[in-house]
Parts: structure tokens; C-alpha cells; sequence
């Protein structure tokens, strides 16, 4: 038998979210032909839990960091001790890993998955330029059209963009609905995600339902304060971080997203492999990843009005929600599939192997 490739995957952190969910999936997908080790620029690893048995994979300590061109030569000498058959790199954090596999010269494909709120109208132009100096001739990997084009307009790199997928026998709609409404969502609790203003719709709605937020992070504690504030105690729950996320969709009767910016959220493709009618901001993709349906329930990012409105409407139409939340699944089956979109990027990964 021949020896297991060997891939190195360097994010700026590996708490819980989209690129990691997505990496530990492909971890999965190739299976032992594969040996993978994760380094983690905050020495944040937390995302390992999601990886699941019969996955060889090593977790390898953070730099000493100290700018760009000492965190470089430090990644240079630890790239070259790892002798990879394949550099895997993850959105700005990881940039400088970058630099260092070019400089060793080491096969490797970069992935950008979007950008904090500070850059969801005006990209920084250090960023931009540094970008445009170290992606050439890099394959780029991106999830949403918005990114290929800013790959293209702004950095002047060809992307190539591939669908986040979803495991359809995990995901799958409830037998029954559940009888006591529920909204949920699922995700970090960081600034993007704009939880507070899914908080103020939820004080703005007519229907008194529940709403869950699934996950953590560093904004919980001030969420929790601005949910006594609104009087949404016994409204709002915060069950933490899951391993199970599938049997938590199926607690829901709608999913609802609030971020101010997103690309291609795999939660939005996990809910509608639930069979979940969808209440999001209109950002990134999701105005084309949603049935065509669903479109008339996305809103404008920070209007909490149109947000508890579109709620409202959603959670008094109980056949809406089943007429939504079929199109949903359809949609899913038919676009994303886990193997066959995993499948689209473990090829770009077999190409770039030396």
C-alpha cells in the first residue's frame, strides 16, 4: 500500500464555524488515504470535537508570533520539518502561511470564506494588496458569487467556487412538527452574526414564540444581559455548543438567520436539508441558495421590523411552513449533496499535490 498523503491545514482559529465545519467534513470524506495536521493561529481547537473517529489527524502549538515577516520565517522552517504533500490555508488569519509555503516551495490551495463586519462594504486595502501579491498563481477556493467576483475585481485572482455541502442522512426533516413553536438558529456569537437585532425582532413580534440560539462565544454574556433588558428570559434559550445539531433542527419550526454578512452559511444549507422554511437578512448567497419560494421571507440586515414581521408572517401560516420547508429539502437534495460537493473539493486538493 502506499503511504497516506500528508495535509497541513493552518486556520487563524478552529473554534466552531463554517470553514472549520467544512474542513472536518473533508477530513471525513478522504478518509485514511489521508493524514491531516491542524494549526490553529490562536491555538483555538475546539472545532476538533466535530472530527469524529477513524480520522488521523495531529494538532501542532501556534507560532511565536511578531509580525509579518518573523511569523513567516517561523512557518517557512515549521512548513518544511512537516514535509507536506499539500498546504491547506484558511481566510486573512492565515496569510502569512501563505507567504511561507510559496517561499518553501510547497503545493498548496487557500480558501476565503468572507470577512468580518468591519469589511462588508470596503475591504482594507492592505488586505487587498497583499492578497493580490500572494494569491497569484495560488488556487483559490471560494463558496459564494460575491466573493468569486471580488477575487477577480479586487485582487485580481481567478477563484474558483465551490458549494458547501451537507451530509443528507443526518440532516433530515422531523416526522411531525413540533407543537410548541420554535425559532432557532445556529451559530457563534460573534459581532457578524448581529444576534441583537434578532433580539430586538423578537421583542418587536405580535406572536410570543421561543427562540433558541445554538452555540457560543464571546457576545453570550451580553446577550443574555440585552435578553433580560428586552424581558425575553423566559423567551430565549442558550443550550451552548452541540455535537448533534441535527436533532436540534428538528426542535425547530423555522430557522433564522440575522448576520449583517455572509457568504455561503452552511447552517442555511443544514436547515433546509431539515426541511425548515428559512427567515434571513438578505446577504452573501442566501438569496439564491433558498428555494425560490422562500425569497419573499429575507430582509435587510439591521432592520429588525421587517425581521419580526417576516417572523410573525412565517410562524401564523402553519401550511407555509410545510410548503417552505419541502421546497427547502428539494433544493438541498438537488444542490447539495455532502459527497458530491466534498467530492468537488477533494479534486482540486488531488490536482495541487506534487
Amino acid at each position: 500500500m502506499s503511504a497516506p498523503l500528508r495535509f497541513v491545514h493552518v486556520f487563524s482559529t478552529f473554534s466552531r464555524g463554517g470553514s472549520q465545519v467544512r474542513a472536518t467534513q473533508l477530513m471525513r470524506h478522504m478518509g485514511r488515504g489521508v493524514e491531516h495536521v491542524v494549526q490553529a493561529m490562536d491555538g483555538n481547537i475546539e472545532a476538533r470535537s466535530l472530527i469524529g473517529p477513524g480520522v488521523q489527524v495531529e494538532f501542532e502549538p501556534a507560532p511565536a508570533t511578531g509580525g509579518f515577516l518573523k511569523t513567516r520565517k517561523a512557518q517557512v522552517s515549521w512548513l518544511r520539518g512537516q514535509r507536506p504533500d499539500l498546504v491547506l490555508t484558511y481566510n486573512w488569519g492565515a496569510i502569512e502561511t501563505v507567504a511561507a509555503a510559496k517561499r518553501a516551495g510547497l503545493p498548496q490551495v487557500h480558501h476565503e470564506d468572507g470577512f468580518g463586519v468591519e469589511e462588508v462594504s470596503k475591504r482594507f486595502r492592505r488586505r487587498n494588496w497583499a492578497r493580490r501579491w500572494l494569491l497569484r498563481g495560488v488556487p483559490l477556493i471560494v463558496p459564494s458569487r460575491g466573493l468569486q467576483r471580488i477575487a477577480m475585481d479586487e485582487w485580481g485572482v481567478v477563484a474558483e467556487r465551490l458549494d458547501n455541502g451537507v451530509d443528507l442522512q443526518r440532516f433530515t426533516p422531523a416526522a411531525e412538527e413540533p407543537l410548541a413553536l420554535v425559532v432557532g438558529t445556529v451559530g457563534g456569537m460573534r459581532p457578524e452574526k448581529d444576534y441583537s437585532t434578532l433580539l430586538q425582532a423578537f421583542a418587536k413580534m405580535k406572536r410570543a414564540v421561543k427562540l433558541c440560539i445554538l452555540g457560543g462565544g464571546p457576545l453570550e454574556r451580553e446577550l443574555r444581559a440585552e435578553c433580560a433588558r428586552l424581558g425575553l428570559d423566559q423567551r430565549v434559550t442558550f443550550p451552548g455548543f452541540s455535537d448533534d445539531t441535527p436533532a436540534h433542527y428538528r426542535k425547530f419550526n423555522v430557522f433564522v438567520m440575522s448576520s449583517r454578512t455572509e457568504q455561503m452559511p452552511i447552517a442555511v444549507v443544514e436547515a433546509m436539508a431539515s426541511g425548515l422554511p428559512v427567515v434571513s437578512t438578505n446577504v452573501g448567497d442566501i438569496g439564491v441558495m433558498i428555494a425560490e419560494p422562500n425569497r419573499s421571507l429575507l430582509v435587510a440586515p439591521g432592520d429588525s421590523g421587517a425581521l419580526a414581521a417576516a417572523l410573525d408572517r412565517i410562524c401564523a401560516d402553519r401550511q407555509l411552513r410545510r410548503q417552505l420547508g419541502a421546497a427547502n429539502r428539494a433544493e438541498a437534495v438537488a444542490r447539495y449533496a455532502g459527497d458530491r460537493c466534498l467530492e468537488a473539493f477533494a479534486s482540486v486538493y488531488r490536482r495541487a499535490c506534487r
